[in-house]
């Protein structure tokens, strides 16, 4: 009885601690997430053209995938909290490597996700930050976006 007992809290601890392996504490995965221009931060294309509105999709297991207005990357990210403050660092691993001459908001798109240190949600609304508080990127959800055109 005390094997079954042991073996039935070994079986629960593990479980749990699977479970919670790679997940971020703090939930960025409901949705894609559409990058939007902003009062400090414009990154949408000139020609408004939403099919080139650069991307982010966070999965539990602690993988990204996103859409940086020409190409397609993939990477990993971390969150947690420090001080009261949702910290998140992001890691881009691979990206494809479609020509996109003079495509600037791809540059800027990945070298501030590379600068992001803080996350905010607020309203369906995702803020990626600088290590001084600046707003790098806005987001909405991708289901926002389509409603707004149907």
């Amino acid at each position: 009885m005390i094997r079954f007992a042991t073996a039935i809290f070994l079986s629960a601890a593990l479980f749990t601690t699977c479970r919670n392996v790679g997940r971020s504490p703090l939930v960025l995965e409901s949705d894609i997430w559409v990058a939007i221009d902003s009062d400090s931060v414009r990154i949408s294309d000139p020609a408004g053209s939403d099919s080139a509105r650069p991307s982010l999709e966070f999965f539990s297991d602690g993988q990204l995938t996103g859409y940086t207005s020409c190409n397609s990357f993939f990477g990993n990210y971390t969150t947690w909290k420090a001080d009261s403050i949702a910290r998140i660092d992001i890691t881009i691993e691979g990206i494809t490597m479609a020509l996109c001459p003079d495509n600037l908001i791809e540059h800027e798109y990945v070298d501030r996700l590379d600068r992001a240190f803080s996350y905010t949600v607020r309203d369906r609304r995702l803020s990626l930050r600088d290590s001084t508080g600046a707003t790098l990127l806005l987001f909405v959800p991708a289901s926002e976006t389509h409603k707004s055109h149907r």
